[in-house]
């Protein structure tokens, strides 16, 4: 069976099994089409009902092959009603049929042309759950290399950070596999990566040297107890306070993979801290 086959069962099966997330409709909605190297992005814009002052760009969980769900637009509507801010929900380019590089230079792209619209913001803050996670560490790598603006701070919510590694050698604590399973994990990162090399950090951001992670923005990591990528995320985090970036890493007990925006486990904790580093950055 080949890739684009196998995803799309992936994707069948993920439709019929979703439950509806609630509905919250307390803000105001646009949509944004931004052209990118890998065709147009949509971006779904959350806007508070009172006057946002500054804006976060989410990038949804994924396994780097499933689209935005209703899950993901209530997590933004909650986040954009707690912090007041204008909530940018990225719709980045999918693989198989978008293997890396391509979903990475798009979401630089995306954060870019964001950020150059609207100015008066300032720079933004960037939350990453999950393969989510992955893209927005590797664009600011890639905004080092180039020399460009950086984001305030980065929000990784259980980011998936090591694709070198196979599933079957990471722990898997109580739960994680009725989760994601070692096989589907490891179709998720052949899917990405395809024919890719191992050793890229832009693959695998715990590969990134002190030297490329130097100047690397403010970075908030939350982890779950009961997820196999619990243990790669926190190594991150280590490597990042060791090149000298503010880092807050937060275990949250009980809890599984995609917790905080499913609202399992300990998820009431997470938004909470997720709301006060946001305000707290916005009144710093």
């Amino acid at each position: 069976m080949s890739l684009l086959s196998q995803a799309r069962e992936l994707r069948q099966q993920a439709v019929a099994g979703h439950q509806p997330a609630p509905l919250f409709a307390i803000d105001r909605e646009e949509t944004l089409i931004i052209p990118t190297s890998a065709g147009e992005v949509k971006v779904y814009v959350h806007w508070p009902l009172m006057p946002a002052h500054h804006m976060i760009i989410n990038f949804h969980g994924s396994g780097f092959i499933f689209p935005i769900n209703d899950w993901d637009r209530l997590f933004c509507q909650k986040l954009s009603y707690r912090t007041h801010a204008a909530v940018f929900d990225v719709d980045y380019p999918l693989a198989p049929e978008h293997p890396f590089p391509q979903p990475l230079e798009a979401s630089y792209t995306v954060i870019e042309e964001i950020h150059q619209r609207y100015p008066l913001f300032g720079a933004p803050t960037l939350i990453g759950h999950s393969a989510g996670g992955n893209l927005i560490i590797g664009t600011q790598l890639l905004a080092l290399r180039r020399q460009t603006d950086l984001a305030q701070r980065l929000i990784l919510d259980y980011p998936v950070l090591d694709l070198d590694t196979t599933p079957e050698e990471k722990p898997f604590p109580d739960g994680a596999v009725n989760v994601i399973s070692p096989e589907t994990a490891r179709l998720f990162n052949r899917f990405y990566r395809q024919n890719q090399a191992p050793g890229n950090p832009l693959i695998s951001p715990t590969l990134a040297s002190a030297d490329e992670l130097r100047e690397f923005p403010a970075t908030s990591i939350l982890t779950a107890d009961h997820d196999t990528l619990m243990n790669e995320a926190e190594t991150f985090g280590q490597e990042l306070v060791a090149a000298g970036t503010q880092v807050t890493c937060r275990r949250y007990p009980n809890s599984l993979h995609g917790f905080t925006v499913n609202e399992t486990g300990a998820y009431e904790q997470a938004i909470n801290d997720i709301t006060r580093t946001v305000l707290a950055d916005w009144h710093a």
